[in-house]
């Protein structure tokens, strides 16, 4: 098959071992090494192409891009959401899209569960104390990370995996979704409830899953939500920035000492330098990690090379996207 790569060469190396890289090129005839859309559409062999291999930084697949790449048929996408990779003219033309979210998406889960532990060991507010006023603080408020309520707010990739971790802590795993069945939250250990106010009510410990869907999930999370956290939760975000309304945060946050969030995402990137984000006490920012970074992106590339290696032996795509599952993924 040939095959095209749209990446930088440090993103490769972050991407690809040396061994999956000699793997890929075995199994595909890799005609164009592209760092670019411009280097993709004034590639020599372009007309060739019928894989297109792609990471973060990759260009929009539209019309025109696709008009040069007349035997392109797969977008391999070695990163996690495919949003700003695809076009409508992708999903006209049949293209298939395969992402490595899920594979992106172990980190992330790794992330949640870690903070999760933290938080109900009051990790963050104990360290405050401690440095404030040089004292040991009471033991008698700190949940303890058993059979403790846990919420997740939408149930998609990341969720599942954050549910399949808690099962370590006997915990209650709670989670509304509209998209999901009860059978299908209860086959993956969790509850569904029915009302987003409920699951923040109960929830000590709430994360935030859902996917960024323009005109509908903006500031889904607001100050009436915030407000029903119960005495001593933890807000975890690591989904979008946006979805959560930061100026009610900070409104609750101040009103509410004893909540706690840790934000890996901010609506805006890093914050303003006048953000009381920085600044509240009970604010944990830790700058957007929780997805793969340096090394642990070497499990995307592994997962490119098994899809390329399927679509060689004729066999269908494990983690290909359609354009309604693209709306969804956060």
């Amino acid at each position: 098959m040939a095959t095209a790569t749209v990446f930088s060469p440090e993103l490769r190396e972050e991407l690809f071992a040396p061994s999956v890289w000699t793997e890929l090129t075995e199994l595909v005839d890799v005609v164009a090494v592209c760092r670019d859309g411009q280097d993709l559409v004034t590639a020599p062999r372009r007309d060739e192409v019928e894989v297109l291999i792609t990471s973060w930084g990759a260009p929009q697949l539209t019309a025109e891009l696709l008009d040069a790449l007349p035997r392109l048929h797969t977008v391999v996408h070695a990163a996690g959401s495919v949003r700003k990779l695809v076009s409508e003219s992708l999903w006209q033309r049949g293209i298939v899209v395969i992402s490595a979210a899920e594979a992106n998406n172990e980190p992330v889960a790794e992330y949640v569960y870690a903070q999760t532990v933290l938080a109900l060991k009051d990790t963050y507010r104990r360290s405050r104390h401690m440095t404030d006023h040089h004292e040991l603080p009471p033991l008698e408020t700190v949940p303890g990370i058993y059979n403790r309520p846990v919420g997740l707010v939408s149930f998609g990739s990341v969720a599942r995996k954050v549910a399949g971790r808690l099962r370590r802590l006997d915990a209650e795993v709670l989670t509304w979704d509209p998209y999901q069945s009860d059978d299908a939250v209860r086959a993956a250990g969790a509850t569904r409830l029915t009302e987003l106010t409920e699951l923040f009510a109960r929830s000590l410990v709430l994360s935030v899953h859902t996917p960024l869907i323009p005109g509908r999930t903006e500031k889904m999370v607001g100050a009436d939500l915030l407000r029903r956290l119960p005495t001593g939760a933890t807000l975890i975000n690591t989904a979008r920035g946006a979805i959560v309304d930061e100026e009610a945060l900070t409104s609750v946050l101040a009103d509410r000492p004893d909540l706690f969030a840790i934000l890996d995402v901010t609506a805006e990137e890093p914050p303003a330098p006048e953000s009381p984000l920085y600044t509240l006490p009970n604010v944990m920012l830790t700058g957007h990690v929780a997805g793969t970074v340096s090394g642990e992106r070497r499990a995307l590339g592994r997962l490119a090379v098994g899809e390329l290696r399927r679509l060689a032996a004729g066999l269908p795509a494990e983690h290909a996207v359609t354009a309604e599952g693209a709306l969804l993924r956060a």
